[in-house]
C-alpha cells in the first residue's frame, strides 16, 4: 500500500515555484550555517537536517493519503445516491402537479338524472 500511494502522490504532486524557492533558501542557510561549524557539530546539522527531510516526507505522504481516503469516502456517498437529474425532477413535478388536477377536476358523486 505505502508504494501504492507514493506513486499515486508522485501522479499528483506539483512543484510551485515558492516551494521550490524557499527549498532553495532551506539549502543556502544550511550551507552557511554548515561552513560556520565545526566537524562535530556539522555532523549533528547534517543529522538534524535529514531527519527533518525524512518528517518532511513522511508527514506530505501521511497528507496527501488521508485527501486520498476522504476523496474515496465522498466518491462511495456520491455513488450510492442516484445522480441528480433537473429534467427528472420537473418530470416528475409535472405529474404531481397532473394527479393534484385530475384529483380536484374529478367527477363528484352526484346522482344520475
Amino acid at each position: 500500500m505505502y508504494d501504492y500511494m507514493k506513486a499515486l502522490q508522485r501522479q499528483f504532486e506539483t512543484n510551485p515555484w515558492s516551494i521550490q524557492e524557499l527549498a532553495d533558501e532551506v539549502n543556502r542557510t544550511r550551507k552557511e550555517l554548515s561552513s560556520r561549524l565545526a566537524k562535530e557539530e556539522r555532523k549533528l546539522l547534517l543529522r538534524l537536517v535529514d531527519l527533518e527531510d525524512h518528517l518532511h516526507g513522511v508527514a506530505t505522504l501521511h497528507s496527501f493519503t488521508c485527501g486520498y481516503r476522504l476523496a474515496c469516502g465522498i466518491h462511495s456517498e456520491i455513488a450510492a445516491e442516484p445522480m441528480y437529474s433537473f429534467a427528472k425532477e420537473e418530470e416528475e413535478r409535472a405529474c404531481r402537479r397532473a394527479q393534484a388536477q385530475d384529483e380536484n377536476n374529478s367527477p363528484d358523486d352526484t346522482p344520475n338524472q
